[in-house]
This record gives C-alpha cells, structure tokens and sequence, in this order.
C-alpha cells in the first residue's frame, strides 16, 4: 500500500508540474506591467520550477521501489526529497494566499512523511 502511496503522491507532484508549465502561458497578472527582459525571467523561472516538479515527481516514482535492492540509490533519493520540500516550503512562504503552494506543499509532505514511515526500523 505505502509502495502505490508513494507512487500515487509523486505522480500528482509531476501533474502539479504540468499544470504549472500550462499556467505559465495563460496570461500572469501583472506580468505585463514589468520590462520585457523581467518578463522573460519570469516566465523562465515558472517554467523551470514545473519542469523540476515533473522530473524530481517521476524521478521518485521511478526509484521509490528500488532503493532496497540499490542502497546507492538511498542518497539520490533523499537530494530529491530534500528539493521538492525546500520547493514546497518556498512555494507556500513566497505565495501564501495561493492554494496551488498549499496543495503543493502538501502533497510533498505527505511523501517525506510517507518515505520516513516506510523506511522506519
């Protein structure tokens, strides 16, 4: 059950990625208020941090079943585990009244957490 949990979890981290990136290209608020070379950081910025999230969300997906057989994989693990908390605890400290950072940021933590638990001795 835990093994399709942490699958269940990381697939929707990378859906969030993908929603991410779409919404990057509808129209941001403000954006075009700002000069074109801050425009074009920010829409950078968005689309690099959705990709993160769809690769570090299937990365884990991917692994989360070998780390047993592979004890090598143990800490390839934890750095993508590590990032995607760092980016849920940004994503909700940067944009607080935005529901997507709070779904986001839960999401990752119900798979620390899951990946704690499961791997408890």
């Amino acid at each position: 059950m835990k093994d399709k949990l942490t699958r269940i979890l990381s697939i929707a981290i990378a859906v969030m990625g993908v929603v991410h990136i779409v919404a990057t290209f509808t129209p941001l608020i403000g954006i075009d208020q700002l000069p074109e070379t801050k425009q074009n950081a920010m829409t950078y910025m968005s689309l690099m941090c959705g990709a993160m999230l769809i690769v570090c969300g299937l990365l884990i997906s991917m692994l989360h079943g070998k780390l047993k057989a592979h004890s090598f994989l143990r800490m390839p693990y934890m750095i993508i585990l590590v990032a995607l908390l760092a980016d849920g605890i940004s994503a909700v400290a940067f944009m607080f009244h935005n529901p997507f950072a709070w779904a986001l940021f839960i999401l990752i933590l119900c798979l620390v957490i899951n990946h704690f638990i499961k791997n408890r001795k």
